[in-house]
């Protein structure tokens, strides 16, 4: 859907702001109404000033009084001042100017400007880098969503006003009361100057033409005869001549405060906009320009923009540029000189004619930009040394710099690189992390301050919402993932606090506004926490953490929930001697530091009966004695091989892992999808209207779950794609994960630890395919036969969680920004990509691996475990505890080879021993398993 028809009703007619009646018609062309303010025509102006109502007043001075000594060389006494301004009344002094401006500065053709409004405007449309920084920062702003939310600040106080009330409940109460304005001023500013034909980008981005250019960014809101607004129209700011009251700052109304030069003079004059109080909403509205300013100085009423700052640059760019044209222009430099001796007795003109004959010979040839000069008799040629810094690149890469740095972009944006240093190997996080904090952020701000005050002043946005642009994550936003989880994690920001950085709407639970300390034995809410233990003591978590349900393909992830910490001496009966202790405490700090262990822990002396009530009920912990539930795993062969493989996996899937998300990205135009959806259903529908369903709904709440599975159809009839973005990527992780498999079991039985991988760079899969022999190529086939099903489980995992998105959203009665944003996160899900790229890289790792032990006469194998912090306890330590099992039959889990969960990084290794070392019934399994 374009976004020229966003703001269409479905009958096709438009959203209108607001219609206004016959009496506020009236009452808006009647002089005089209007809250302060008096309408004056044209006739009663020429009589005031005729009358001397504002004559130029100058007051006596009511000086301060000077009570400092006089002494000896001191500073001595200041001058009375002489006034020329009017007094107060309550001091008898005047106010002080805000600056001293030039006299009569209000006059056309009076201005403190030092460089002229056409100066700006060519330096900018020249073409040439301005104008490439200039679209850059554009496109930063234009290609972003935004949305119409409440703020932050409007929820605390409605909170603060129900004490007895959640935040979630006062949320939604807002958010209900709230909607329909939400929807009206979406509306508007997706379309904000219909009669230019103009939506958001467009509008937006000739603001900040105007903004880079002059910083001077001139709105007229036009209004119906009604007072309605009708549309923002931006103005060109070099039109606007700022006016200053007698002091030297903005008139405001009923002063004019503003005027449109054309020609020469003034053609309109227009009033200030002033605040948020409703004072500009009188007879004088429709006379309101808004001017705004981004750098604002006390000296001059005018902005100074990007473009007036790099002049100086620019201009050593331009000339550097001449001097480079100069050289390749037809007939500038000279190829050669010809030393005229004189014996031949030629006049002057003769020499001019040969000269100019003898370069007409080499016309068309490939010296014809180089041209022959004669010298006359008695002349020699003396060279001067060429300045080397002319011909350096060195030289142009520093202009460019300075002439980005204006802009607040880098060189790398531009697509120039340099040979060492920051850049040389591409636009590098640091780089972006400065931009981001220096120009992206605070422009992003000033956007969000500017088009939230016009909503209030002009459309009458309700106090409690604001503008917010979507999508402002940094360039690394797993980085800013890790900072907030950490947050939330110690205190310091609330989960619904960390939904409003990311745009999405906030969890309508009460303990999503809680406060938590997350320990390795649960969640702690530190509301209350006093009242259940003095300070210093543990508390027990009042809930264990749930199961985490990430999975692509089915396979559920590992149970990491666990009962309540306890004290070490809440178990009776347990000996108490030194080695029990230190055994205790090794305990505790090990899960203290090891919140998802990769390892179980072993006691020497302690055993499950006299083991305190935490420990003894933790199952990753294995005991010296016998007589708990848990048996010891096997040791692990100190023979048994390391595994190649690991110590390529985790640098091809992070480059896998992004890859995927920007597919994800491109797949779906989230903005477009909202917008379907909600005009496709019921935008006013909310849980609390069930009762008025249409037919064909469900309203009862123990039922059937009527809105996803009306969003699951839905979205299956719009027919969005992701398995045709997934099947690139997904062919291409196979491809390296399988080069990386058949390479590290070749190594595995050649007694090879290490493998050289400088072959090819993680990410290029047809350099990893080369690298495969044919036998390898063969068994790649056969996988990649196999994609489709995996790709179409990937592919369901997303639409899965889309349909529950769309059916959460409209029981929320969210705007279609907001829905768009929580889709975007979807899609865009770091964390999914990331267990996504380590399985299916496992999954073809473990295939290939296989394929070379039978190629090989390998007749069993070993679930060897990865050395990090994901390793699971439920399913991958069983299986290499059980040992070596013959080539193909099952481990405990079911699974003949990793991956035995997903984000699983273990390993087949091959047991080089014989068949009749084997239990039987592991061979039973292993002929079952292959049928």
């Amino acid at each position: 859907m374009s976004r020229r028809n966003r703001n269409r009703r479905p009958n096709g007619q438009h959203y209108q702001v607001r219609r206004s009646t016959d009496a506020e018609m009236a009452k808006a062309a009647t002089p005089g109404v209007g809250p302060g303010a008096t309408l004056y025509t044209a006739q009663q102006v020429a009589a005031l000033v005729a009358a001397g109502v504002n004559p130029q007043t100058s007051g006596a001075f009511n000086p301060l009084p000077r009570l400092d000594p006089q002494v000896a060389f001191g500073p001595g006494l200041p001058l009375l001042p002489a006034a020329i301004d009017p007094t107060r009344r309550d001091t008898g002094r005047p106010e002080p100017r805000f600056t001293e401006y030039q006299v009569s500065s209000n006059l056309p053709g009076v201005t403190d400007r030092l460089v002229p409004w056409k100066v700006l405007r060519d330096a900018a449309a020249a073409g040439g880098i301005p104008r490439r920084c200039i679209q850059i920062r554009k496109d930063e702003i234009t290609t972003l969503e935004w949305t119409i939310t409440i703020s932050k600040d409007a929820v605390a106080k409605a909170e603060a006003a129900s004490p007895g009330s959640s935040r979630a409940d006062v949320e939604a109460d807002l958010r209900k009361r709230l909607g329909p304005e939400i929807a009206r001023c979406t509306a508007f500013w997706e379309r904000p100057d219909p009669g230019q034909d103009e939506d958001w980008p467009d509008w937006i981005g000739k603001l900040l033409e105007e903004h880079l250019v002059l910083d001077a960014v001139a709105i007229y809101p036009r209004r119906t005869y009604g007072g309605d607004l009708h549309s923002l129209e931006i103005i060109d700011g070099t039109t606007v001549k700022v006016l200053r009251d007698y002091r030297g700052g903005k008139p405001l109304p009923p002063n004019p405060a503003y005027q449109q030069m054309l020609w020469g003079f003034p053609r309109g004059e227009y009033v200030a906009d002033v605040d948020d109080e409703g004072r500009i909403l009188n007879a004088y509205a429709p006379d309101t320009l808004i001017y705004k300013r981004r750098n604002v100085r006390a000296e001059t009423l005018y902005g100074h923009s990007a473009v007036e700052q790099c002049l100086e640059d620019l201009d050593v760019w331009l000339r550097r540029r001449a001097w480079i044209r100069a050289e390749f222009t037809d007939g500038t430099v000279p190829a050669g000189l010809l030393r005229n001796t004189g014996a031949n007795s030629w006049t002057p003109q003769q020499v001019l004619e040969y000269e100019t004959a003898l370069n007409d010979a080499w016309s068309g040839q490939t010296l014809e930009r180089h041209r022959m000069r004669i010298l006359p008799p008695g002349f020699e040629l003396e060279s001067t040394p060429d300045v080397a810094e002319r011909y350096k690149p060195e030289y142009d890469l520093f202009l460019l710099k300075q002439l980005a740095a204006h802009f607040s972009t880098t060189i790398a944006e531009l697509n120039f690189t340099e040979t060492g240093g920051i850049g040389s190997s591409g636009y590098h996080e640091g780089q972006a992390d400065i931009k981001e904090r220096i120009a992206t952020m605070p422009t992003y701000r000033w956007i969000q301050g500017l088009i939230t005050g016009i909503s209030r002043r002009h459309l009458g946005m309700p106090g409690e919402l604001e503008f917010k642009i979507l999508g402002l994550e940094d360039e690394d936003e797993a980085a800013a993932d890790e900072v907030a989880g950490n947050r939330v994690k110690s205190g310091r920001m609330t989960y619904n606090e960390d939904r409003d950085r990311l745009g999405l709407p906030r969890y309508p639970f009460a303990e999503a506004d809680m406060p938590i300390v997350e320990t390795s034995r649960g969640v702690i809410f530190l509301e209350g926490a006093s009242k259940l233990a003095p300070p210093g003591e543990t508390v027990t978590p009042l809930e264990a953490p749930p199961n985490k349900d990430a999975d692509a393909d089915g396979i559920p992830d590992q149970d990491e929930a666990a009962d309540g910490e306890q004290t070490a001496d809440s178990a009776p009966g347990r000996p108490d001697t030194q080695a029990v202790k230190a055994e205790i405490a090794a305990y505790r700090n090990w899960a203290r530091r090891n919140p998802k262990p990769g390892r179980a822990f072993r006691t020497e002396i302690l055993t499950k009966t006299d083991a305190p009530g935490d420990m003894a009920a933790d199952p990753r912990v294995t005991f010296a004695a016998a007589g708990g539930d848990r048996a010891a795993p096997k040791e692990r062969d100190p023979d048994r091989p390391h595994w190649p493989g690991w110590d390529r996996d985790k640098a091809t899937a992070a480059v896998w892992a992004p890859r995927i998300r920007k597919a994800m990205r491109g797949a779906v135009d989230t903005r477009a999808l909202a917008e379907a959806w909600l005009a496709a259903r019921h935008p006013a529908l909310t849980k609390a209207d069930e009762a008025d369903l249409p037919d064909g709904y469900d309203d009862d709440p123990d039922g059937p779950d009527i809105y996803g599975q009306d969003s699951a159809t839905w979205l299956a009839e719009y027919g969005i794609d992701l398995t045709t973005a997934l099947a690139a990527l997904i062919v291409g992780l196979w491809t390296e994960g399988y080069a990386i498999g058949d390479l590290s079991a070749t190594a595995v039985l050649a007694g090879i630890a290490h493998i050289d991988w400088s072959r090819w760079t993680p990410g290029d899969a047809d350099a990893a395919r080369l690298v495969l022999d044919e036998n390898g190529r063969n068994g790649l086939a056969l996988l990649l036969d196999q994609a489709g099903i995996s790709i179409n489980s990937i592919a369901a995992n997303r639409l899965d969680k889309l349909a529950k998105a769309l059916a959460d959203a409209l029981a929320r009665g969210d705007s279609s920004g907001t829905l768009a944003g929580v889709l975007r996160g979807i899609l865009d899900d770091p964390q999914w990509a990331d267990m996504v790229a380590i399985t299916e890289l496992a999954r073809a790792t473990s295939v290939a691996a296989m394929n070379t032990y039978r190629a090989n006469g390998i007749e069993a194998t070993y679930w060897a475990t990865a050395d990090d912090d994901r390793v699971c306890s439920a399913v991958c330590e069983p299986n290499e505890a059980q040992g070596a099992v013959p080539l193909g039959a099952a481990f405990q889990s079911g699974d003949t080879e990793p991956p035995g969960r997903p984000v699983c990084r273990c390993a087949p290794i091959p047991a080089l021993t014989s068949l009749a070392d084997i239990d039987p019934s592991d061979l039973a399994g292993a002929d079952a398993a292959n049928g």
